[in-house]
């Protein structure tokens, strides 16, 4: 197989493969595969590309699947292959002689079987390409008479989860979830609140288009490629993350507004203890992470943005969070719990295949187990904010249920600042979601002692 140099179509074919042979997440095959190597146009090609067959996959398999004579003789490179063909033709419009050339030519790249692939494709082209496209005409053809399987091809997500959201929600919620699933979500940055009017009229004069966030003070919605915004804030002289609102809105409600020492879990890669570091102005930060590599990144944040913040003392640790054992109490402790990742399915697409019913009751009671050690070290006057970017009860609510009825000495409080108001499900607990809010799905939670 010649890996040689590839092309921005054949990159994508191997990530996709590589996402669905081997488990890897999306996010990090982009910071793995050398992406730098192409041009910004090349590079915006194949995140098209590859998140677009993601957040279409099951619609692409269920147009492809009548034309398959046996898919089993088929390597997941001629699928994978044959899936961002479709994606081209079906939603980026490309001229089909150019996408069928580019496809066939990618076959014979990765050795597998080019006239199969020529043949399906043409098929495909003599069937939905003969006039102009009507995605709506080609998605009444899916079965209305099984409201799951529609939904599931329809907006691509496991059946199994579209059942568990329709037992909470209401059936037109639960389709407006799916949707904001699959939209592409907005570049948003976090600045210092005091910082945030200034570098938005600095953005505005180098051309980039900026709005404020509706909730979080610190934040700022970019208009633009991801890249070309990075390009523009590389060498600024002011502080400045990536981040989406619901994150910079866990740090607000932690209330850092003084003079404390924060210890922040599981906390790579870093944007809640810097952007907390911000808020706090003066104190001290205590950075736990266990893997080795996201403990690189850490440092790799907080080694650029530590000039911004001057009277912080940030420390990192490379420890696991059961193995922690200094003794001091904190008034502040984040608790970012690792979790099933189910509330920014829209930012990293991969997320709903590799996730499932089982891995949620997994991780929730890791979650608890992680939540009881940690409360330890809560000072007695101090908030231990709980977090997880899920939208599963078991991860968010059930867990904090679970904490309190085992620890009565703790509670949940509301917090003092106005704009959390649009979010309470219950006393001290929040959640957002990308449907309602325009921002990451996110449950948190105040916890203190009574």
């Amino acid at each position: 197989m010649v890996y040689e140099k590839l092309s921005a179509r054949q990159k994508s074919v191997k990530i996709l493969t590589k996402i669905f042979e081997k488990n890897i997440p999306l996010k990090t095959l982009l910071a793995d595969e050398g992406l730098d190597e192409f041009s910004v146009s090349d590079r915006g090609l194949l995140k098209e590309l590859v998140y677009g067959v993601l957040r279409n996959l099951y619609f692409i398999d269920w147009l492809l699947e009548s034309f398959y004579k046996n898919k089993k003789l088929l390597s997941p490179y001629t699928i994978n292959n044959l899936r961002c063909g479709v994606y081209q033709l079906i939603f980026m419009g490309l001229p089909p002689y150019a996408v069928t050339n580019e496809s066939v030519n990618i076959e014979k790249v990765f050795n597998g079987k080019p006239s199969v692939v020529n043949a399906i494709l043409r098929n495909f082209l003599r069937k939905y390409m003969t006039k102009p496209i009507d995605l709506s005409a080609i998605v009444s053809e899916i079965n209305k008479d099984n409201k799951l399987e529609l939904l599931s091809i329809k907006y691509s997500h496991p059946q199994w989860m579209i059942k568990r959201w329709l037992e909470r929600f209401t059936e037109k919620e639960t389709e407006e979830i799916l949707k904001a699933n699959n939209q592409k979500p907005t570049f948003t940055i976090a600045v210092k609140p005091e910082e945030r009017a200034y570098i938005a009229e600095h953005l505005n004069k180098r051309g980039i288009l900026s709005k404020f966030t509706k909730y979080a003070p610190s934040g700022l919605i970019i208009e633009g490629q991801g890249h070309e915004i990075r390009e523009v804030l590389r060498d600024a002289n002011f502080f400045w993350l990536v981040q989406d609102e619901a994150s910079q809105l866990a740090c607000f409600f932690l209330e850092p507004f003084e003079e404390i020492v924060v210890l922040d879990v599981c906390s790579s890669p870093g944007g809640k203890a810097l952007l907390t570091s911000a808020l706090m102005r003066r104190g001290k930060v205590i950075c736990i992470e266990k893997n080795r590599r996201r403990y690189k990144i850490l440092n790799e944040n907080i080694e650029r943005l530590k000039k911004f913040l001057p009277k912080v003392q940030i420390e990192s640790l490379l420890t696991d969070a059961f193995e922690f054992n200094k003794k001091n109490c904190f008034e502040r402790i984040i608790l970012d719990a690792p979790c099933t990742s189910l509330g920014v399915v829209r930012r990293n697409p991969d997320v709903r295949y590799r996730c499932n019913e089982s891995e949620i009751e997994r991780l929730s009671g890791n979650q608890t187990r992680l939540l009881e050690h940690i409360s330890k070290f809560l000072h007695k006057e101090g908030i231990l904010l709980y977090t997880v970017c899920s939208t599963e009860p078991e991860e968010g609510e059930r867990v904090i249920d679970n904490f309190l009825h085992k620890f009565k000495e703790f509670c949940t409080i509301d917090s003092v600042l106005p704009f959390f108001k649009d979010f309470y499900i219950g006393e001290g607990m929040v959640r957002t979601f990308p449907h309602k809010h325009e921002m990451d799905g996110f449950f948190m939670a105040r916890i203190r002692f009574k």
